[in-house]
């Protein structure tokens, strides 16, 4: 838990614009805070002193900060620092820090900035939470699709940024993936995506490169729109190595497209498909060995029915013309 620790001067309390609004709850946590003085305390010991929830304390402790009244110190608590109640010399950047918060607590989004410092595991800077809760405001998203979307975006990335998830839920509003509904389906085929990639990478022995975007389309159709499993993939991955010594994906797309157009569904269906074309392989080249045996006997003269005398005559007359 981290601790809070202030020293707060009540001069010029009536100075600043965001006591007007502020409510029953952030006043009494603002005066819990004066009369604590410099004794350290936390969040959930003032959410159970006050008896209200710990993210109505941070939302007034936000609000506060935010309007200029307390600051933030960078050592990862609340220091001793006076606060003195002014109000900022940049008017234009207090009405930002003001107009955030009056968001949060005009659309109850108290909650949810909570649950996000959770999931990004640190305290939220002002321009972060106004870019986060634009997305409910401004893009007409729910909370939980936000909630929903930071946590598998950290769970798929790295590094996970405010700027990431924004970015990202701009992509899937003009996708027309809009809705937790949408959001989860869309979720859930890219997990089996990415898992697709995986075994195919397993299969082909890619390792140590991307994915080449030929590579990238064909193993969607395969798994997606065919609706593949890795076992007729690899099927096809055995035929295609054993008729060209190669692995090559082109020649397993035609394998797999012509079984698809058949209609095999099973790897049962497949084999029996590729025995077919065997059988009829076969018989085309026996009816083509048929047909030229033919066509030889056809134009070979037949020497039974030889007439010696009168190939002799014949024999005479291209030696001397005309016979007598």
């Amino acid at each position: 838990m981290t601790e809070l620790t202030f020293k707060v001067n009540l001069k010029g309390i009536t100075s600043l614009e965001c006591f007007k609004d502020a409510s029953k709850d952030e006043i009494k946590v603002l005066v819990a805070l004066a009369a604590l003085g410099t004794e350290s305390t936390t969040a959930e010991e003032l959410a159970d002193e006050l008896g209200i929830s710990k993210a109505r304390v941070a939302a007034a402790i936000a609000l506060f900060e935010e309007s200029g009244v307390i600051e933030r110190c960078e050592t990862g608590i609340y220091a001793e620092v006076e606060y003195e109640f002014e109000p900022k010399k940049s008017e234009s950047k207090s009405d930002s820090k003001l107009e955030v918060a009056r968001s949060i607590r005009d659309n109850d989004l108290y909650e949810m900035n909570v649950e996000l410092e959770n999931i990004f595991e640190k305290t939220l800077e002002v321009r972060e939470i106004e870019r986060l809760t634009s997305l409910y405001t401004k893009k007409g998203l729910s909370i939980p699709y936000i909630l929903t979307l930071t946590v598998h975006l950290k769970d798929v990335s790295q590094v996970l940024s405010v700027e990431k998830v924004v970015r990202e839920a701009t992509k899937l509003i003009d996708k027309g993936i809009s809705t937790l509904e949408e959001l989860e389906v869309y979720i859930k085929e890219k997990s089996e995506e990415v898992a697709g990639e995986m075994e195919m990478r397993h299969l082909l022995g890619i390792r140590g490169r991307t994915l080449t975007k030929t590579e990238r389309e064909f193993f969607k159709k395969w798994l997606h729109d065919y609706g593949y499993s890795i076992t007729i993939i690899g099927e096809a991955y055995d035929i295609t190595v054993n008729a060209t010594g190669d692995k090559s994906v082109s020649y397993m797309d035609k394998i797999l497209t012509t079984w698809h157009e058949a209609g095999c569904t099973t790897l049962e269906e497949c084999r029996a498909k590729v025995m077919m074309r065997k059988q009829e392989n076969a018989k085309n080249v026996k009816n083509s060995g048929q047909k030229s045996k033919k066509n030889i006997e056809a134009e070979t003269p037949k020497y039974t029915d030889f007439n010696s005398e009168d190939a002799l005559l014949r024999a005479l007359e291209r030696s001397y013309g005309e016979s007598d």
